[in-house]
């Protein structure tokens, strides 16, 4: 294999003149029609759109907030949902147990915020949980 190459290299090396453009030419051909096919199967691959999943909210649906103060409660009441904040209202009132797949929460602890997510259940199929995607901190002109 390496003598194969080493004369291919050769070869290469002596071309002087006509046949030097010509192969230029050839391996430049070459290029752009290998090229060309690749973007020809490939664009229909990239032209239609990526859908990450179901939970895609539609641009017509408003989000619906929900105002209250952000309470850390035990997470040993819940153990099987992992549930560790509730909001609750001005009087200390429960209104929604509070989950979020990052730290959003524990940065709201004891302040009144509107929150907007996606309602589910907890795995008692009884209990609403909010499953938290924005959390608006309302100071004190609000």
């Amino acid at each position: 294999m390496a003598v194969l190459l080493k004369d291919l290299y050769f070869k290469v090396e002596n071309l002087k003149g006509k046949k030097l453009i010509y192969t230029i030419a050839v391996i430049f051909l070459v290029f752009i029609l290998v090229g060309v096919l690749i973007g020809y199967f490939m664009t229909p691959r990239l032209s239609e759109d990526e859908v990450v999943g179901n939970d895609i909210e539609s641009p017509s649906s408003p989000k619906t907030y929900y105002e209250g103060k952000i309470e850390y409660i035990n997470p040993e009441f819940y153990p099987l949902d992992d549930i560790s904040y509730s909001l609750v209202d001005s009087d200390g009132k429960q209104i929604y147990l509070l989950k979020s797949v990052d730290q959003k929460l524990s940065i709201a602890e004891g302040l009144f915020v509107k929150v907007s997510g996606k309602m589910s259940k907890l795995k008692d199929k009884k209990t609403d949980v909010l499953i938290v995607d924005e959390v608006v901190i309302k100071n004190a002109t609000d």
